[in-house]
């Protein structure tokens, strides 16, 4: 092979890989990046290996592939995690309760899982809650601010004040359940809580006493996106690809492995 061929050679190569290379960086920069916050909220989203875990992450990973989007998931306190979405500082949000208070900051998704928040008692307690009324005169213990004091507030504001029952506001969900063992809330007292998160850190930490005493609402988890960072046009995209995604099984597939009831697919 003389020397000139052997130069053609080299720069037919040396083109071929700037084009791969070219087409490669094309292809990366189509990827769209995407910035989420969450917290650890087993058995929902936890830390796992390092890296934010659980069914929620699942589908929202799913959904960004569809989308083309890139999506770093960080899990945070849930003060700092809310603090940082609602100032713009984050794509989005999760998981969201969907609330009047919520849709001003964030356009919510279709719904993913399906929760209930539950009252519960020491155990023995002669207690059953039959609706706000049955509240009166307690304290209630609650984690917030959350989607879930959000929820009892809402239930304590239509009882008359003079017999309001009192919400204690605690900085996370076991503080709650381990008061409420102790005796904390008063002979009397109550926890008021996401059933599948308080079943899980009784299990997970031993703790014994508390009956289950009755089931307060139902409702619905979602993706919030940050009104500041994703336009209608977007949001619409994201919520056709989850809706599709459901559709097709697949989130119930994603789900099935944790144990907790998808919600209904959007029609």
């Amino acid at each position: 092979m003389t020397t000139s061929v052997r130069a053609c050679l080299a720069l037919l190569v040396a083109g071929l890989a700037a084009t791969g290379a070219r087409a490669a960086g094309k292809d990366s920069g189509a990827m769209t990046p995407r910035f989420f916050v969450t917290e650890a909220f087993p058995p929902y989203t936890f830390m796992q290996a390092g890296r934010a875990a659980g069914p929620m992450v699942d589908v929202l990973q799913e959904v960004c592939i569809q989308l083309g989007w890139s999506c770093r998931i960080e899990v945070l306190p849930w003060r700092r995690a809310l603090a940082m979405a609602e100032r713009g500082q984050a794509d989005g949000l999760f998981t969201l309760l969907d609330t009047p208070e919520r849709r001003e900051l964030f356009r919510a998704s279709s719904p993913v899982l399906d929760g209930r928040y539950t009252l519960f008692a020491r155990a023995g307690q002669a207690f059953s809650y039959t609706g706000a009324a049955s509240l009166t005169g307690r304290q209630v213990g609650v984690y917030g601010p959350s989607g879930s004091s959000i929820s009892l507030r809402a239930l304590i504001d239509t009882l008359p004040s003079a017999d309001a029952a009192q919400l204690v506001l605690e900085p996370d969900n076991l503080t709650v359940l381990r008061k409420l063992v102790s005796g904390r809330y008063g002979e009397d007292g109550l926890a008021f809580m996401n059933e599948s998160v308080a079943l899980w850190l009784l299990r997970e930490n031993g703790l014994n006493g508390l009956q289950a005493a009755g089931v307060a609402k139902q409702f619905s988890y979602s993706f919030g996106l940050s009104r500041q960072r994703i336009n209608e046009r977007e949001f619409r995209r994201f919520n056709k690809a989850l809706d599709e995604l459901c559709r097709r099984g697949r989130t119930a597939e994603l789900i099935r492995p944790y144990a907790l009831p998808a919600s209904p697919c959007a029609k």
